[in-house]
């Protein structure tokens, strides 16, 4: 008894899409086989199954029957549900010729392919199917970038927009993203908590305050679909992580290797947005070989109490790193660098900001923007900005690999990321929540950004045998109105009178 396999492949998810549907398939090819044969059905349907390549669990099982002998014949609708790439249906007609199996083709049901006629007729249906192939896909491909370059997005709903539908709930045309208000606050939360937190930490904060992911869907036993909320991963922050430059308001394409000005809204603002590139690059990424970090904020402001001034030092003890200051002219005893760090930060999150104040020193920033100046900033923002530009064109001359031109443009937009606001009136206004909230922001602050912090505000910190006292840390004349409650009655000193050190 002859035993055949119908094969069905339908390259589109849904049922009902333009393509010729299981059910048809199956019924032209139960058409061909001869009176009394059995045959099994092997599908490779939905999920979009591209003919072109033979990494499909359908099509190898296929191979597999025809090459162990378990059917003597393959029935299809047409010669393109087996392949579209000629290598692969070359590769076939061997085995089908090895084994001695029949190949029956619905459209074209009286055509034999073991005489010379039916090879020559193979190898020309094979070259159609190859060229319908590539025909697709350079039409998908030129579709594609024509929506890039008018800044329409490809794909699915990132988090945080869902596509806009009318009135009916059908599709608008041209595609537009909306932004979906809940999602949009998680992916601020997510950029806001990127400048100090690690991927991984942000997943966990995420499952501890029960913030919610977006639900999937996933098929039952029985054919039924469900809505499941997958708990927060490293990889799904780091998702959003890498959609930065959309979430400003670009469409991009290639990861990175080109952007456009999308139509889409911005979630998240240049600042966010750079304050978390920032704090991603500052960290340790896997693969890299780990730095000792012997960052002393101290570093120029603490001094032993003869006077002197201390250093940083780093001692190995225990397979563990421990640091001190010291002084190098008197023997004095060594400070723990993180017992007299911690004093001092202690006592600039006690840091007090009037209203009166804030709007003093906005107005003293007004009338020293409009002083001339030399724009070495300013300068250097349109240098960065130029390269910018340029590396575009470089790529497209050849002149940079893509890992290259990934790494320039990652660099050239943390360097300007690390640059001052343009518009520092507008910057101060934005920020003015942060000058009253000093305890909470030096909480959330990074080492370099502490280090910062204490060179602005600390001129001298003095220490007491192994220790520091609090009363011994002298403020800098802009910053001592606002730990010193009595001097808010005087104007402070200007950095031409201040007190010179001995």
């Amino acid at each position: 008894m002859t035993h055949f396999a119908i094969y069905v492949r339908r390259s589109y998810k849904r049922a009902d899409a333009a393509d010729v549907s299981d059910e048809t398939q199956l019924a032209a090819a139960k058409m061909l086989l001869p009176p009394g044969a059995t045959f099994e059905v092997i599908s490779d349907s939905g999920g979009h199954r591209s003919g072109y390549s033979d990494d499909r669990v359908g099509y190898q099982r296929l191979i597999a029957k025809i090459r162990d002998g378990s059917v003597q014949g393959v029935a299809v609708y047409d010669l393109s549900r087996l392949a579209r790439n000629a290598r692969l249906m070359l590769s076939l007609r061997d085995e089908l010729e090895r084994r001695s199996v029949t190949l029956l083709i619905a459209a074209m049901p009286q055509t034999t392919f073991d005489t010379a006629i039916g090879r020559y007729v193979f190898l020309q249906l094979c070259g159609a199917a190859q060229l319908q192939r590539d025909l697709d896909s350079e039409r998908m491909t030129g579709m594609m970038k024509s929506l890039f370059l008018d800044g329409r997005h490809r794909g699915s709903d990132p988090l945080g927009y869902r596509s806009a539908r009318d009135e009916r709930g059908v599709l608008a045309r041209p595609r537009q993203l909306e932004v979906v208000p809940d999602e949009a606050d998680v992916v601020r939360l997510v950029w806001q908590k990127a400048a100090t937190s690690s991927t991984s930490l942000i997943a966990d904060q995420l499952n501890n305050e029960d913030v919610a992911r977006r639900p999937k869907k996933v098929r039952r036993a029985d054919g039924s679909y469900s809505l499941v909320r997958d708990p927060w991963t490293r990889d799904a922050v780091k998702d959003i992580l890498r959609r930065g430059r959309f979430y400003l308001g670009f469409v991009v394409e290639k990861r990175g290797l080109d952007e456009r000005p999308g139509h889409h809204e911005a979630i998240i603002d240049e600042p966010t947005y750079n304050a978390g590139l920032i704090g991603a690059r500052t960290r340790f990424r896997p693969g890299q070989r780990s730095r000792p970090h012997r960052l002393y904020l101290l570093r120029g402001v603490i001094s032993c109490e003869n006077g002197h001034p201390m250093h940083g030092a780093c001692r190995m003890s225990r397979g563990q790193e421990w640091r001190y200051y010291v002084c190098r002219r008197c023997r004095v005893p060594s400070v723990p660098a993180d017992d007299a760090e911690r004093v001092v930060i202690e006592a600039v999150k006690k840091m007090t900001l009037p209203p009166r104040v804030i709007d003093e020193a906005r107005a003293e920033l007004a009338r020293r923007l409009d002083v001339p100046s030399g724009d070495l900033v300013g300068a250097k923002r349109r240098r960065l900005e130029a390269r910018l530009n340029k590396l575009p064109k470089l790529y497209s001359w050849s002149d940079l690999t893509d890992e290259e031109y990934r790494r320039e443009m990652a660099e050239t937009r943390t360097m300007l990321a690390e640059l001052p606001d343009p518009n520092k009136l507008i910057a101060f206004d934005r920020n003015r929540h942060v000058m009253v909230t000093m305890a909470e922001n030096v909480g959330r602050a990074t080492r370099p950004q502490l280090a910062e912090a204490v060179q602005l505000f600390v001129e001298r910190v003095q220490a007491a045998g192994r220790a520091v006292d609090p009363a011994s840390i002298e403020w800098t004349p802009p910053a001592r109105p606002f730990f010193d409650q009595a001097a808010l009655l005087v104007r402070p000193r200007t950095d031409s009178n201040r007190r010179r050190r001995p």
